[in-house]
């Protein structure tokens, strides 16, 4: 904490002191504040200023070892994005919602039928559908590839795979009871409306290109 002179004398004057000796005063005539009477020496006023300072840095937690800017003289701008991309990304936000049910309504009505499963020791394991897809008791199977693959080449390699656990079984009919929620495929793009608003990463680019305009223009020019 540093306190200049002028600092340092309204602070001792504001707070009555051991190191400030009392003088008497002359008689007058104007009643004044009994605290007015103290004469403060400039000796006095070091040792207060000295004194508070340790004060403070006893106190206190933290230290300031560099230069400092006080957040007062820091000033947050906020920019208003232009209300056109505002309404841009309503209407992409619109767009997409319905393309999204109109998908849905699709899938329901497309679900992926099962074609094959894979039993080890008699008991579910995992199953595929028509579309190449597979569903397991387990959340990963080690060793499956990554590549899409038809239905009947992704049941042997997911019966490769689990074949040290025990008895391996394919089937392509007479299902055990299955895992569930297969899903359905998404609409064809043909089905969908198209966008006619860009998308949220283009509009916000845009904004951000206009804030950082604008932040620039504001500040003061070098000669």
């Amino acid at each position: 904490m540093m306190i200049t002179a002028a600092q340092a004398s309204a602070l001792v004057a504001s707070k009555p002191n051991s190191f400030a000796p009392q003088t008497p005063s002359k008689p007058d005539n104007n009643p004044v504040e009994e605290s007015a009477k103290v004469a403060i020496s400039t000796e006095a006023v070091q040792k207060a200023a000295e004194s508070e300072a340790q004060s403070n840095e006893v106190e206190s937690a933290y230290r300031l070892t560099g230069p400092a800017t006080l957040l007062s003289s820091i000033a947050p701008v906020a920019y208003q994005m232009p209300e056109s991309l505002i309404n841009e990304m309503k209407v992409r936000a619109s767009e997409e919602a319905t393309r999204n049910a109109i998908n849905s309504q699709y899938a329901n009505a497309h679900q992926y039928q099962t074609v094959g499963q894979v039993l080890v020791n008699g008991k579910l394991f995992a199953e595929v559908n028509d579309a190449g897809g597979y569903g397991s008791i387990q959340n990963s199977i080690p060793g499956l590839s990554d590549a899409p693959l038809n239905p009947q080449d992704r049941l042997k390699e997911i019966a490769q795979a689990v074949k040290e656990k025990g008895n391996v079984e394919i089937r392509y009919s007479g299902f055990a009871p299955g895992l569930g929620g297969q899903g359905g495929s998404a609409a064809p793009e043909s089905m969908l409306p198209a966008f006619t608003a860009r998308n949220i990463h283009e509009i916000f680019a845009e904004a951000i290109g206009e804030a950082k305009r604008l932040r620039s223009a504001s500040l003061p020019q070098s000669e």
